[in-house]
C-alpha cells in the first residue's frame, strides 16, 4: 500500500506541480531531456517499429492482467474489496505511466512560448501581412509546382532535410544537437489514416510515427513537424513555425514546396479562390487532398478523435486547443527572419 500511495503521489506531483518556465527551460528542456532523448534514439533506432507501441500495449495487458486477478480474488468471497483493490491496482497502473509520460517529454508543455526567445513584435500582424504572406505563398507553390513534381518520385534526403531543420531549433532555444531519423511504423496507422492524423509523437519513448497515406508534398513538412515535438517543442503552433522555416530553408524544391503548401492551408481560408490563381498543378494537389480523405477519412472517428486531443491539448495549458496548429501565421508574421531564414534573437 505504501508503493501504491507513493506511486499515486509521484503522479499528482508530475501531474499538477508546474516548475516555472526558467526552470523548464534550463534543468529539464536543455538539462535532463536532452540527455534523455539523445539515450530515447540509440535505442529506439536498433528496430523499424515503434517502441512506443509496445510500451502502450505493455501498458494494457498489465491492466487486464491485475483486473482478471482481482476478479478471480473476488469470487472466493469478498468482491466488493476485489473490486475495491482492481480499482486502485487501474489508478496505481496509470499514475505510473503518467509519471513516465511527464519525465519523459510532458513536460515540455511548461517551456515557455518560442516567441519569448526571439524577437517577436506583434505590430506587425495586420490584415495587410496576412494578405501579403497568403499572396506570396500563392506565388511560390505555382512557381516551384513543376520542379517540385518532377521530384515526387525521389525518396526524401534525410539528412538534408534535418541539415535545414538543426539551425532553426537551435535558434528557437535548444542549447544541445536533438538526434532525429526516419518515422517508424505503427500499429496505429489504421486509427491514423481514419482520423486525418498525420503523425505524432509517442511521448513514452520518443518515437516519431507518419501516416502511411501521407502524399509526397505533406511528407517533408509533417516530418519537420514531429521532430520539432521531438526536440521538446511540445505547442503545435511552434512545430508547425519550425517545419515551415526547415522546409522554406531547404534547398530541394519539392520541400520548399511542402512548406508553402502547408502554410497556405494555415492561414484564413477565402471563400473561393479564382481558377486562375494555382496552376493545374497545384490544383491537382488539393483535389488529391481531398480524394484520399474521402477515400480514408471516416468523420465521425475523426471528430471523436480532434475533439478528444482538443481536451488533451487545453489540460496541457494550450488554451487555444487545436486551433494552435494555425498560430503558425501569427508566428511567420510577428517574428522577423535574417538573411539565413533563421528568427531574429535580441542578440542577433
Amino acid at each position: 500500500m505504501s508503493l501504491r500511495a507513493a506511486a499515486i503521489a509521484a503522479a499528482s506531483i508530475a501531474l499538477f506541480v508546474h516548475p516555472g518556465a526558467a526552470w523548464i527551460e534550463r534543468v529539464y528542456t536543455n538539462g535532463a531531456y536532452a540527455r534523455w532523448e539523445p539515450l530515447a534514439h540509440a535505442i529506439t533506432r536498433l528496430v523499424p517499429w515503434s517502441l512506443g507501441d509496445l510500451a502502450v500495449l505493455a501498458g494494457v495487458a498489465l491492466l487486464v492482467w491485475r483486473v482478471v486477478a482481482r476478479v478471480r480474488e473476488g469470487r472466493n468471497g469478498q468482491p466488493w474489496l476485489a473490486a475495491g483493490f482492481a480499482a486502485l491496482d487501474v489508478l496505481v497502473i496509470l499514475a505510473l505511466y503518467a509519471v513516465w509520460f511527464e519525465a519523459s517529454w510532458g513536460w515540455n508543455y511548461d517551456r515557455a512560448p518560442v516567441e519569448t526567445r526571439v524577437l517577436y513584435e506583434p505590430s506587425r500582424i495586420t490584415p495587410a501581412a496576412v494578405e501579403a504572406l497568403r499572396a506570396r505563398a500563392i506565388a511560390e507553390m505555382n512557381a516551384l509546382a513543376p520542379a517540385a513534381h518532377a521530384r515526387a518520385g525521389e525518396p526524401l534526403d534525410l539528412d538534408a532535410l534535418r541539415s535545414a531543420w538543426l539551425p532553426v531549433v537551435r535558434r528557437a532555444g535548444d542549447t544541445w544537437t536533438p538526434q532525429v531519423g526516419q518515422p517508424k511504423a505503427t500499429l496505429a496507422d489504421p486509427f491514423m489514416n481514419a482520423t486525418g492524423t498525420s503523425g505524432f509523437i509517442n511521448p513514452l519513448s520518443l518515437t516519431v510515427q507518419l501516416a502511411s497515406d501521407l502524399l509526397w508534398f505533406e511528407r517533408p513538412f509533417d516530418l519537420a513537424h514531429e521532430w520539432s515535438h521531438d526536440a521538446g517543442f511540445a505547442r503545435e503552433d511552434e512545430a508547425n513555425y519550425l517545419a515551415t522555416l526547415t522546409s522554406l530553408r531547404s534547398p530541394d524544391p519539392a520541400v520548399r514546396y511542402s512548406g508553402w503548401m502547408e502554410l497556405f492551408l494555415a492561414l484564413p481560408p477565402l471563400r473561393q479562390y479564382r481558377r486562375g490563381t494555382f496552376t493545374p498543378l497545384v490544383w491537382g494537389d488539393f483535389a488529391a487532398i481531398r480524394a484520399r480523405d474521402a477515400r480514408r477519412v471516416n468523420l465521425s472517428l475523426a471528430r471523436l478523435s480532434w475533439h478528444a486531443y482538443n481536451a488533451y491539448l487545453v489540460s496541457n495549458r494550450i488554451a487555444a486547443g487545436i486551433a494552435s496548429y494555425d498560430e503558425v501565421t501569427r508566428l511567420m508574421i510577428a517574428i522577423p527572419l535574417d538573411r539565413n531564414g533563421l528568427p531574429v534573437t535580441p542578440r542577433t
